[in-house]
């Protein structure tokens, strides 16, 4: 054997003294473990976002805003000129459209005499305290995006803290694994914080979308009632 093949034998001998075993993958149980107490908050944030989530997709229809039914029996009441019977109607359903056309229904039976302005005036502000309510439904959303990086944050920092206090108390006999198990929490939490706060984004982005188009349609419809009952002059029998 010559120097060249005892030299290559030696330099593969050293790299697998100092290589040692294969890493082995980590679960993703320890993982989470590893980030501590901050990874359960950012648990318990999803699950709250997975269950708007859920809820949203359920509530967040346009026939529950405005049911056809609802449309069509209030369409009916507006063309027969019979106000009584289009409150009856409105009082009958429990929906955001039922509510606007509820409230300029009222007015008329209070006030007969009047105009579009008025009434103009009653649905616009009723049509906000509907579409303020579903905007402040999708707020959650978008109140999670924030939290969760914070918390991620805090763990970050708790984790940085953990590391450098190992390395004081631990720096004269050269022990790693507590700067190891620090960075290692900061890492994960940073990262758990970064995942729940960007998917949370992307759905508060997703829902407002969804719910501008559904006030739209909702703003739609009212009108369409509106100007049946101003055109065809319901008034108190």
């Amino acid at each position: 054997m010559n120097y060249k093949t005892c030299s290559i034998l030696c330099f593969i001998t050293t790299l697998n003294t100092f290589a040692g075993p294969a890493a082995k993958t980590v679960p993703f149980t320890q993982v989470i473990k590893e980030g501590g107490w901050p990874m359960g908050v950012l648990g318990l944030l999803s699950a709250f976002a997975t269950f708007l989530v859920v809820y949203f997709f359920i509530t967040l229809r346009e026939n529950l805003l405005m049911p056809e039914e609802f449309q069509t029996e209030a369409e009916d009441a507006a063309n027969t000129g019979n106000i009584d019977e289009l409150s009856n109607v409105c009082r009958r359903y429990t929906s955001a459209g039922s509510n606007i056309i509820g409230s300029a229904a009222q007015m008329m039976q209070i006030n007969p005499d009047a105009d579009y302005h008025v009434i103009r005036s009653i649905i616009e502000d009723e049509g906000s305290r509907q579409a303020n309510s579903l905007w402040q439904r999708i707020q959650y959303l978008m109140d999670i995006a924030i939290i969760a990086p914070m918390v991620g944050l805090l763990g970050t920092v708790l984790g940085m803290i953990q590391a450098f206090v190992g390395l004081q108390t631990d720096f004269g006999a050269v022990k790693p694994i507590a700067l190891a198990s620090g960075v290692s929490k900061a890492l994960v939490t940073t990262a758990g914080g970064l995942i729940v706060g960007i998917i949370c984004m992307l759905l508060y982005s997703y829902f407002r979308g969804h719910v501008s188009r559904l006030i739209a349609v909702l703003e739609e419809r009212c009108n369409t009632i509106i100007h049946h009952m101003i055109f065809n002059k319901i008034k108190s029998p």
